[in-house]
């Protein structure tokens, strides 16, 4: 997390879209036999979820990393 925070600040981050942009590139690389395949395209889809909604103003209670809080 404090790496996420120094990167932030430094503006290392990418732009909304992009960063869309590489959240589909690496669900596109799950391999959907793989035994975890579920498990992260639904993280992955999360964070997107979560990069559109702050992007747009909307913002999301109670949704942590195992469900809703």
């Amino acid at each position: 997390m404090a790496t996420i925070v120094e990167m932030g600040r430094e503006g290392l981050g990418y732009a909304p879209a992009d960063a869309l942009d590489v959240v589909a590139e690496l669900i596109a690389r799950e391999d959907p036999q793989g035994s975890s395949y579920e498990f992260n395209v639904e993280r992955l889809l999360r964070v997107g979820t979560t990069i559109w909604s702050l992007r747009h103003g909307v913002f999301l209670p109670g949704s942590g990393p195992g469900g809703s809080r």
